[in-house]
């Protein structure tokens, strides 16, 4: 897509948790935002509701630069061919179903991308970086756990539009291993994911999730206990990833990961010390460089890049 210097673009990053919008310039930076946590009621119309009010905040802030003709938006969940219907999302069960592309087309008139989540953020995260690695992978923590994988500057698209369920990877086998929203035992989404982090915290006595950082910086041993208990399931996670897709950076981010890096750095160390020949001597594992915002800039990217209908 042909495109100016003073284009615009608008970016969706929808969460199991919260829900954030910008408005970008044509590089991806973040001119005005929103965010809010996701909208539940009325089966997917708040949420477009929200959605539209937030485009025309930012729009009203960034009246001195073009009008976007293009909004990305990123969704967790397995989306139908076409790309415009959300058909299962374990996290955000609510918006299955729902015309998601048609109500925002309809209530924003602006031509709409819908991609995966994970996607949406490893593109961003990706884009973003001066050197791009040729082997990429982004793995993101939030309400759910979801990654997506680059080789060659291409995104791995083979089930539902993604690199696969990586969030759904087995990282503990063990018969009382917790149960995930997917209905599976172990996986690394019911390891590590949002909620599995805050029932654990809150057994640890810390009342939130955002607690646990400051105190292992603090050495509390409790903290570190709770952390390093944590790293070992990522840890698993990680070296499972680097077997089904040997990459030259693994990259982590969402929330989770933006609040307790200390999680992502332990579980990094761990899985380093895998002595197995199929995971490349150069992997790096980092955490994100874009923080919160790798997925809105990720979709709006996308939706720049997606062939007019």
């Amino acid at each position: 897509m042909t495109e100016s210097a003073d284009t615009t673009l608008v970016g969706v990053d929808i969460g199991g948790t919260r829900t954030r919008l910008a408005i970008l310039d044509a590089l991806g930076r973040v001119l005005a935002d929103r965010e809010t946590p996701t909208p539940r009621e009325d089966e997917g119309e708040a949420l477009a509701r929200w959605i539209d009010e937030a485009y025309h905040q930012c729009r009203a802030e960034t009246s001195h630069a073009s009008p976007p003709q293009r909004m990305g938006v990123g969704v967790p969940g397995i989306l139908a061919p076409n790309r415009e219907v959300v058909v299962r999302a374990v996290n955000l069960d609510f918006l299955e179903g729902f015309p998601l592309r048609d109500a925002l087309v309809e209530r924003t008139g602006l031509e709409t991308v819908i991609d995966c989540d994970a996607v949406a953020a490893a593109w961003g995260e990706y884009c973003a970086r001066e050197r791009k690695p040729k082997r990429f992978s982004y793995l993101t923590i939030g309400t759910g756990v979801g990654g997506a994988v680059i080789l060659e500057g291409a995104i791995v698209r083979h089930t539902h539009h993604n690199a696969g369920h990586l969030g759904h990877l087995i990282c503990d086998a063990s018969d009382d291993a917790p149960v995930c929203p997917c209905g599976a035992r172990g996986c690394l989404e019911a390891c590590v994911g949002g909620p599995a982090i805050a029932r654990a915290a809150k057994r640890a006595g810390f009342d939130e999730i955002g607690e646990v950082e400051p105190a292992v910086q603090n050495e509390d041993e409790t903290a570190m206990g709770l952390v390093e208990g944590l790293a070992g399931h990522l840890a698993v996670g990680l070296i499972n990833l680097a077997h089904v897709y040997p990459v030259d950076l693994l990259v982590v981010g969402d929330g989770i990961a933006c609040c307790l890096p200390s999680l992502v750095r332990r579980a990094a160390r761990r899985a380093g010390t895998c002595d197995s020949v199929l995971i490349p001597e150069r992997m790096t594992v980092e955490l994100t460089a874009l923080k919160g915002y790798a997925g809105v800039v990720g979709a709006a990217l996308l939706a720049n890049e997606t062939p007019a209908r």
